[in-house]
């Protein structure tokens, strides 16, 4: 048998689709899996991902989803790896869809949603740890909290949102708007502004949003009732999803701890696992 991985770009995606249909991702639509991997408008880079054919079929595939990014006061390629999967019968070929994600250098590695297998293997090729855990918040605030957000107020209407934000933010509204699961919201309070991107989850028949972006971390934690309601009223969202290294050392009282393992590889030592949000990812297009 003839091995071969090639880089793709958007037109490969009626030759890669039918590996995504293997995934257990129900409520991914073909339409969804096009927007998600093969229709991103935001990066000049025009490659999809990488293919593996074995004597000529696909037989593999592993997405990236490349973006420009400011981390650390420095403008950074990052490539966000998405849909790593291979068809049972070449399972000893999966490696070779890695090795060119290997070679890629002047490139941040965000590994967002790895399998425990997948994290196994790339941890072991010195990606490093970015997240270990979620907070699960309900929206049970203390007395001072209710009353900071009581006095707020919260907007998600398109036409606000692209008046309101400026500079890196509002490009990102540009670049994220037409995903079909991310959900915008601006929380206000006084001279204060705190931009953030969510994307609603499912778990147990009960509906979450996981939390993806936050524009200023000291104004959603002191005003986080706030966000409940914003994004209760663009997701329903009963509890907020978000990563434990953005609330830094604040208490969170009422919130539960559950396992979200994610990984990385930096360019420099000094891009944090802080810098590293779920924007350009797989996540702004993933119905679970």
């Amino acid at each position: 048998m003839k091995n071969e991985v090639r880089a793709v770009g958007s037109e490969a995606f009626e030759e890669v689709y039918p590996l995504l249909r293997g995934f257990p991702t129900k409520g991914m639509s073909k339409e969804d899996w096009r927007q998600m991997l093969f229709t991103h408008r935001w990066s000049e880079n025009p490659q999809r991902g990488y293919l593996l054919c074995v004597d000529g079929k696909p037989a593999g595939f592993l997405g990236t989803i490349f973006s420009e990014r400011a981390l650390g006061g420095k403008t950074e390629q990052v490539c966000n790896l998405s849909s790593w999967i291979v068809l049972p019968e070449h399972r000893d070929a999966s490696l070779s869809l890695i090795t060119p994600i290997l070679r890629l250098r002047g490139c941040t590695i965000v590994n967002p949603t790895p399998s425990p297998t997948a994290y196994g293997i790339f941890h072991k090729l010195r990606f490093r740890p970015l997240e270990s855990e979620r907070l699960v918040l309900p929206p049970l605030p203390g007395l001072a909290e209710a009353a900071r957000s009581l006095a707020g107020s919260f907007d998600v209407a398109p036409e606000t949102l692209r008046r309101e934000l400026t500079g890196t933010e509002r490009a990102i509204y540009d670049d994220l708007s037409s995903c079909t699961v991310a959900r915008h919201v601006l929380l206000r309070r006084g001279a204060g502004r705190c931009y953030v991107v969510a994307t609603p989850v499912h778990r147990r028949g009960l509906p979450f949003a996981e939390v993806q972006y936050i524009g200023d971390v000291d104004f959603f934690w002191r005003h986080r009732m706030l966000a409940h309601a914003a994004i209760f009223a663009s997701t329903g969202a009963l509890g907020l999803w978000v990563d434990r290294r953005f609330a830094g050392n604040r208490a969170t009282p009422f919130a539960f701890r559950r396992p979200a393992r994610r990984l990385f590889r930096p360019t420099r030592e000094d891009i944090a696992p802080e810098m590293i949000d779920g924007l350009y990812s797989e996540l702004m297009d993933l119905r679970w």
